[in-house]
């Protein structure tokens, strides 16, 4: 069965095509009349600032007005988030942020600055990508019917790293864990997991496609499937889990949010904006060159993905006992 986000892989070329011809009509069209700051709740030089500077760019042409990319990283995201939440809900100030800021943080933290459903109103999903598994290329396995073999033999010797207890990462690995029936034993690091790989500390790791797609390409470590319901592109010769584990799909989409109570017309006109600009050849061959996927989506899309995907890891992170506070 096709997720909600591979669902809408099917639309996008026409969606996008469509959306370069709608014409702005009512108060959209005066829309904006000074500055746009997109707030990205992590770090200068991660995934969601490359695109987002990238397609910000793009949109501060059409609007005539200046794209203004402010990064407030920290809690997992919650601090930007929180304040694009708090912010006048006027479009002119926007979130871009990945999906567990808003599917996994409140199942995470006992208390949130923000509300994941009537705190932000969705304008578009943006790009979608998945995870690589990765092996140390000594560990003598070499797809996931072997991994999980090994696994239920050795129960809780396979070890595999993440950025950090309710990491995307993590939680992706336990979902895998859940449904293969392992255990294995996770390692928490503020370090380079592929190096960890090559090094021995760990024996896998679950990299977002950003740095997984080139350590897969690379050949110091093993690729052995990817999280998304279809293959990569870039590695296309590596399989899908779900081709093992059939129902098995991990993603980390990206999505732009508005503050609740922004006009409809307003978060319209985004939206229609944002997909001429995904759209755009030179766009789309930046973001595969990245091992990105462009998407684009209406509100009401991004809205019901982000109920299923809350749903989704909440029984994930509920089953996994994960809390970070």
């Amino acid at each position: 069965m096709k997720t909600p986000v591979a669902r809408l892989f099917g639309r996008a070329a026409l969606a996008l095509a469509v959306a370069a011809s709608w014409p702005a009509h009512g108060s959209e069209k005066n829309f904006p009349t000074r500055p746009v700051k997109v707030i990205i709740p992590f770090a200068a030089g991660t995934s969601p600032d490359v695109v987002m500077r990238i397609v910000g760019q793009k949109l501060g042409d059409i609007w005539g007005q200046s794209v203004i990319v402010e990064n407030r990283p920290g809690a997992g995201g919650a601090i930007g988030a929180t304040a694009v939440a708090q912010a006048q809900p006027d479009g002119y100030t926007l979130l871009y942020t990945v999906n567990s800021v808003l599917c996994a943080n409140p199942h995470l933290y006992g208390k949130l600055g923000y509300d994941a459903f009537k705190s932000f109103a969705p304008v578009s999903l943006m790009v979608n990508l998945g995870y690589v598994l990765l092996a140390r290329s000594d560990l003598g396995i070499n797809n996931v019917a072997e991994m999980v073999a090994y696994a239920k033999k050795h129960p809780g010797k396979l070890t595999y790293g993440s950025a950090g207890n309710g990491s995307g990462n993590h939680i992706v690995m336990e979902l895998l864990t859940s449904m293969t029936g392992t255990r294995m034993l996770h390692v928490p690091m503020n370090t380079n997991k592929v190096l960890a790989l090559l090094s021995g500390q760990i024996d896998l790791a679950m990299e977002p496609y950003t740095n997984g797609v080139a350590a897969a390409r690379d050949g110091k470590v093993r690729p052995l499937a990817v999280t998304l319901a279809k293959r990569s592109e870039n590695i296309p010769d590596v399989p899908t889990v779900g081709e093992t584990v059939p129902g098995y799909v991990a993603d980390a989409w990206h999505g732009l949010f508005a503050t609740a109570g922004t006009p409809p017309e307003v978060v319209d006109k985004i939206s229609a904006d944002v997909a001429r600009v995904l759209a755009m050849p030179d766009v789309r061959e930046r973001l595969a060159t990245a091992s990105l996927e462009p998407v684009g989506s209406t509100p009401a899309e991004l809205r019901d993905i982000v109920r299923r995907d809350y749903d989704k890891w909440g029984a994930v992170i509920r089953n996994a006992n994960i809390r970070l506070d």
